[in-house]
């Protein structure tokens, strides 16, 4: 099985969750191609999809948005997995909120396409990177959540980030 892992990630956060996932995939008969969505060329000879995407303003990234219009006929005839990276889905109840409120309207976009797993991670920042047009916004988005404002800030759950990865392998083992 071919499969292609593609991401948007805006800081590296998302990239960093790719490839983790990646190698909970790869195995003797499974090659895994990790890849910015910027770069991918083609998705033909790939039998799965993963697109993840960190989510900025509620929504995936521009240029996941773009990758699923331009592909949304290519991927309906393949195995799909789609997964956002945001600091509220830092819980159970953060990971449904992402999943109901930022997934799922773009995914209905695009009727055709069935993913066999959708979910989302925690996140990451580091209020020290970001310029400071990012960092008020990123502090009055995060004053709502409890959230820390400054510094640096980690929600990712790897261990729950590797099972899902198993759960995506065991169903495309299946």
């Amino acid at each position: 099985m071919k499969i292609l892992l593609t991401f948007s990630s805006g800081y590296g956060t998302t990239r960093e969750v790719s490839e983790e996932i990646s190698k909970t995939l790869k195995g003797d008969k499974t090659e895994v191609d990790v890849q910015s969505i910027d770069d991918v060329q083609s998705i033909e000879p790939y039998d799965c999809v993963i697109v993840g995407s960190s989510v900025r303003a509620d929504k995936p990234l521009a240029n996941v948005r773009d990758f699923f219009s331009v592909n949304n006929i290519a991927l309906g005839k393949k195995k799909v997995a789609v997964f956002a990276v945001c600091l509220l889905a830092n819980n159970e109840e953060g990971r449904e909120k992402v999943k109901q409120e930022y997934l799922a309207p773009f995914l209905e976009k695009y009727p055709g396409i069935h993913p066999i797993e959708v979910e989302a991670f925690g996140g990451k920042i580091d209020f020290d990177k970001l310029n400071p047009v990012m960092q008020s916004l990123m502090k009055r988005v995060l004053e709502k959540t409890g959230l820390p404002t400054e510094g640096s800030i980690d929600t990712r759950d790897w261990d729950f980030i590797k099972n899902w990865a198993k759960k995506v392998k065991e169903q495309l083992d299946a």
